[in-house]
């Protein structure tokens, strides 16, 4: 299994550590509530640990420069893989990164972040292990260490700078947090602090360990251990100067790089006392980890200072919630905190739903991570503070957001309850730029920024010797003038980058706006060696990787690497294509296909999943009571119209009576039957009406009975839900087709089927949609097909909601237009879903809550529970629920995968277009991914959008190493433009030469996509001829056409048939995926089946979670 666990990362965090080890520093004040995770693949997870830490720290001014390096020990006798996820602090990004390659480090360099992600999984495929470190949501990265070798070391260097912040008004502070459940072989921590007269110091509950003494114009202090578990805790209190600005300057070819620091303390303002607050309060699932402490501390202090207000609460998750109103008086707040104190957090975020009227302020608390809509605010003249206290923040997007509305962010792991409470009761300066002096330029940060106490700046100079005035003020009117000297010839220092600072000072900035900054960002991130959200940094084992990725590699390689590309150039570079390259001839074998225009007339096979015995009997005669004429049904006292000739199912009743006995002899030859048994007893559940399953229209010639066995029978998701019977089961009986005589008992009608004296009413659902009318008011003449869900069954399959009875209508105007298709859910035996169940209605979401304390990390469970909710008609709790899984993982785009498969089958297409949306930028490569946020665009009505995408999907390039993941989806893209250009007419079809256009429909069309790279997943048709169709058999006598087999990759796998026989298209899916689960979940599934009679077009899709290995898994089936 996968196991998840705590580890290093520079933060103030405090750590809940599960299974390995958890180690983190930072630089600041307080620490976090949250921690990094290590992903542990494999058994034995805790084989692996870190055995060494070796910290280098370098404090310049406010600047330090921490490197930090990790060795992994794996003293198992397995090979094993981690992923290591971590969060930093505000402004603060990795710029160095190296991994050992052959026992030597090597360090990493930039790239493109999609180019990265290309080149590793296109390395990776070759069983070579590269390195990789990027950026995902937030402020947090992601890395794999892998391989650990048995009884093997992997060392990884992590480095980074960052500005300190205050620890009081005359110290800042560098703070290390360590937390260890086993001891280190080896722990070293090397500090030199430059820039200060007087020596640092510890705090009271660092320990001694740590002592510094002057060493030429720096102090330093060195610790050493072996077997050795450092103090949780050690932070450093470095003096300052507030009334001397500290400058650096670096001179870099004849620009001068300067970074500044300086103490502002301008004339406070007081605001004025809203009248009214609204308090926002994020309670999705990303948030449960907060540090409720540090915030309840802020409002406590707020509500104090202002005495009385009027607070709304605003609960936000998947949805914006009004909650209360709640009046603070003389700063009594004890029943807004009592609500805050016991919030339930749950879903993901949708910042769209958000709606700023009515009050005078708001405080928003929140990560700033909006899962399921993009991370936009909208437009308000309304102030607004962003508040966090969360290390997986956004901070970028808090402090813009902030800005813009004459608003402060505040970060609670950066900044005490008193600094905080100034930013929320005061007007604070802001930064006003510079004076006029052209001489100077890309000075940061930007304009409008608050500033409290410590200010710095960064900046280019073109002389040596300048002069700079900055400006503070407010309302854009400066009242606080600050002058600065710089002179490069006393200023210069080599101690730590300039130019790097400023760099990372920029993209700090620009990141307020990326949309707009990205191609700078980049450009940034590359010349320095900076992560950002469009940079990765990554290393590579051969030198000839290099070369044919066109990377630059490091300093050390960088000799023989211009050579060999001197030489070699042309015939090294790594291949690229695209499926736009294969298109001719996928088309000619679609078009060949096509036009043979197969039209079967051979003759019936008989359904292997009947009995194999037919005997000739006389029609049973009705029990007493029964009435009825020869082609018509009576259901008490609602007669449905028939066809004499057609072919009636009928299941026998369940409970403590039944229609008629039917027994069958072993030599199949005779059936017999009896009278019905006599009714229940009270307090008996009493049987149920059979079952009119289907109403075939099917000639028979005479009379006969088929007995079909249990196993042939599929189960229907509308109709068993999470139940783990057979359709046959469920309903209590084996079916029987009977001819001509039709009838039921008199004594079973439809409103049976609840406990005596229970005179509610049955579910009924029509089209797949729950029904709220009376069944009496439906027209007999409009019904095609009733199917009723008796007792074994019914409690699984909706909860309390189908208590009474579930009674499943499929009109003619619904089975008209298409194949009658049956889905089958996935059909997890779960205990929870078990408990879920026999739960009172009103109590199974808090026990939901209950149950997620041991499922917190496993999809499944999301997918498992939302789905009992949607079966029992609460559309509101399942979308919640199953948005959990956007916040189970930082850009894990098989998560959303699965995300969007749900939300697509449950026609919630909005959020289904911005999860596939995020899944084509995170995999812009991949024509899978473009594929699937085409046709949900498509599902949303922009069907211009979806056929670009489309076209996009087949231009994407990727490297020649990815073919068998990519090469082939060209056949079920020409069959998606095809169609949608069958469905939508008037589309621009730009460059596409017009014979890719010429309409081909088919009866029925089959495409089975997966959310998991490198699974074996197939795709089974059977066809009303026994006869199977599927990667080793391509072709059938019937016309069916299969497309080409995925052993790696998303697939999709596609069957079509232009002329469908009629009889059962039986769909399944034979699954040889890994033996162990991930933390993503097991394999998902989405069916997309598309059925035409008539010229028109149906679709059904069906999202099914696999186990860990199964054969033989029934999807669907399609009566044609």
């Amino acid at each position: 299994m996968k196991s998840k666990t705590t580890v290093f990362m520079p933060a103030m965090f405090q750590v809940n550590f599960k299974l390995l080890f958890c180690f983190v520093l930072f630089l600041g004040t307080k620490t976090f509530a949250q921690s990094p995770e290590l992903n542990v693949k494999g058994d034995d997870p805790e084989k692996v640990r870190m055995n060494k830490l070796l910290v280098n720290v370098k404090v310049v001014g406010n600047i330090a420069y921490t490197t930090a390096e990790m060795h992994f020990f794996n003293s198992g006798t397995r090979q094993m893989e981690a992923e290591l996820i971590f969060p930093l602090p505000e402004n603060v990004s990795v710029s160095r990164y190296a991994i050992d390659i052959n026992g030597k480090m090597r360090e990493a360099v930039p790239v493109n972040k999609n180019k990265g992600k290309q080149v590793f999984e296109a390395i990776e495929h070759r069983r070579v292990d590269p390195g990789l470190l990027e950026k995902v949501d937030g402020n947090n990265f992601r890395t794999r260490i892998h391989p650990l070798m048995p009884n093997g070391e992997r060392t990884v260097i992590i480095g980074y700078e960052e500005e300190l912040s205050a620890f009081d008004k005359d110290n800042l502070a560098y703070q290390l947090v360590s937390r260890f459940p086993k001891k280190l072989d080896q722990f070293e921590i090397n500090v030199s602090v430059l820039g200060t007269s007087t020596a640092p110091t510890v705090t009271e509950n660092s320990g001694n360990e740590i002592v510094f003494s002057k060493w030429n114009q720096a102090f330093q202090a060195s610790v050493k251990k072996e077997n050795y578990q450092p103090a949780e805790k050690i932070v450093l209190k470095i003096p300052i100067q507030q009334s001397i600005p500290s400058v650096l300057m670096q001179d870099v070819g004849g620009q001068h790089y300067f970074y500044g620091n300086t103490f502002i303390e301008g004339n406070k303002t007081v605001k004025k006392i809203p009248a009214s607050i609204g308090l926002i309060w994020d309670n999705s699932l990303s948030c449960q980890n907060r540090d409720l402490k540090k915030e309840l501390n802020l409002l406590n202090a707020y509500f104090q200072k202002i005495k009385n207000t009027k607070v709304t609460l605003y609960f936000l998750n998947y949805s914006f919630d009004k909650q209360q109103e709640y009046i603070v008086s003389n700063g009594n707040w004890d029943a807004l905190k009592t609500v805050l104190e016991k919030t339930k957090y749950d879903g993901g975020t949708r910042f769209s739903q958000l709606n700023f009227t009515g009050q005078d302020e708001y405080l928003f608390f929140t990560d700033g991570l909006s899962s399921l809509s993009e991370n936009l605010l909208p437009k308000t003249k309304k102030t607004i503070y962003t508040i966090t206290s969360s290390v997986s923040a956004d901070f970028a997007f808090l402090n813009y957001s902030a800005m813009q509305t004459g608003g402060n962010f505040i970060n609670l792991n950066q900044i005490n309850t008193e600094i905080a409470l100034d930013k929320l009761t005061n007007t604070n300066l802001k930064f006003l730029g510079i004076k006029e002096n052209l001489t100077v330029t890309d000075l940061f940060p930007i304009e409008g920024t608050s500033v409290l106490g410590n200010f710095s700046f960064s900046g280019i100079s073109l002389n040596p010797k300048n002069e700079i005035t900055l400006l503070f003020g407010y309302n854009n009117e400066a009242v606080l003038e600050r002058k600065i000297t710089l002179d490069g010839a006393i200023q210069n220092t080599n101690d730590v980058n300039i130019e790097k600072l400023w760099a990372q000072k920029k993209i700090a900035n620009l990141d307020f706006e990326y949309a707009k900054n990205a191609d700078e960002i980049e450009l940034l991130g590359k010349k320095y060696g900076i992560i950002t959200k469009n940079t990765s940094l990554i290393v590579l084992e051969d030198i000839r990787d290099y070369i044919s990725y066109d990377i630059i590699p490091p300093t050390e390689l960088r000799a023989e690497f211009d050579r060999i590309k001197k030489q070699e150039y042309d015939t090294n570079l790594a291949q690229q294509k695209s499926n736009w390259d294969n298109i001719e001839s996928y088309f000619n074998g679609l078009d060949s296909w096509w036009k043979k225009n197969i039209k079967y007339k051979g003759q019936k096979i008989a359904s292997k999943y009947k009995h194999k015995g037919q005997v000739q009997v006389p029609p049973p005669p009705p029990p007493p009571g029964a009435r009825g004429r020869d082609g018509d049904i009576t259901i008490g006292t609602e007669t449905i119209k028939g066809d004499p000739d057609a072919v009636l199912t009928i299941d026998e009743p369940v409970g403590a009576g039944s229609a008629a006995e039917m027994v069958i002899e072993e030599d199949n030859n005779v059936i017999q039957t009896s009278p019905a048994s006599s009714a229940p007893k009270a307090n008996q559940v009493k049987f149920v009406a059979p079952t009119v399953t289907e109403i075939k229209d099917k000639k028979v010639g005479s009379e006969v009975i088929q007995r079909e066995t249990n196993a042939a029978k599929l189960e229907e998701t509308v109709v068993v839900g999470y139940g783990t019977q057979k359709k046959s089961d469920v309903v209590g009986a084996i079916s029987e087709d009977i001819s001509k005589n039709k009838y039921i008992p008199q004594d079973s009608n439809l409103d049976q089927g609840y406990l005596a004296g229970d005179s509610k009413k049955p579910l009924i659902i029509v089209d797949g949609q729950f029904y709220e009318g009376e069944f009496t008011d439906l027209k007999s003449d409009d019904i095609d097909t009733i199917d009723v869900l008796k007792d074994a069954s019914r409690i699984a399959a909706y909860g309390s909601r189908g208590a009474n009875g579930v009674i499943i209508i499929t009109t003619k105007k619904q089975s008209s237009n298409s194949g009658v298709v049956q889905t089958k859910s996935w059909n997890p035996d779960r205990l929870y879903l078990k408990a879920l169940a026999k739960a009172p209605k009103e109590k199974q979401y808090d026990l939901y809550f209950e149950l997620r304390k041991a499922q917190e990390r496993n999809p499944s469970f999301y997918f498992d529970v939302a789905h009992f909710f949607y079966n029992q008609g609460d559309v509101k709790k399942a979308l919640l629920i199953i948005s959990n899984i956007a916040d189970l993982g930082l850009e894990n785009h098989q998560l959303y995968k699965t995300l969007t498969y749900t939300l697509r089958q449950w026609k919630d297409y909005n959020d289904a277009v911005f999860t596939a949306k995020q899944v084509a930028k995170w995999r812009e490569h991949e024509p899978q991914s473009l594929r699937d946020y085409a046709l949900t665009l498509e599902d949303a009505g922009k069907y211009q959008e979806a056929f670009d995408q489309l076209i996009k999907a087949l231009e994407v390039n990727y490297y020649g190493e990815m073919d068998g993941q990519y090469e082939g989806v060209e056949d079920i893209i020409l069959m998606d433009i095809n169609r949608l250009m069958a469905e939508h007419s008037g589309l621009k079809t730009g460059k596409l030469d017009k014979k890719y256009t010429t309409k081909k429909p088919v009866d029925i069309r089959i495409i089975m996509n997966w959310n998991q790279m490198d699974v074996d997943l197939d795709l089974h048709v059977i066809e009303p001829t026994n006869e199977e169709c599927y990667y080793s058999h391509t072709s059938t006598q019937i016309g069916g056409r299969f497309s080409k087999d995925f052993t790696e990759g998303y697939g999709p796998e596609q069957y079509i048939i232009r002329n469908a026989v009629k009889g059962k298209y039986q769909i399944k899916t034979n699954y040889f995926g890994e033996t162990e689960l991930t933390e993503n979940g097991p394999a998902t599934i989405m069916v997309e089946i598309y059925t035409t009679k008539a010229g028109k077009i149906s679709r059904t899709l069906k999202t099914i979670q696999l186990g860990k290995v199964k054969e033989n898994e029934v999807l669907a089936e399609i009566i044609w």
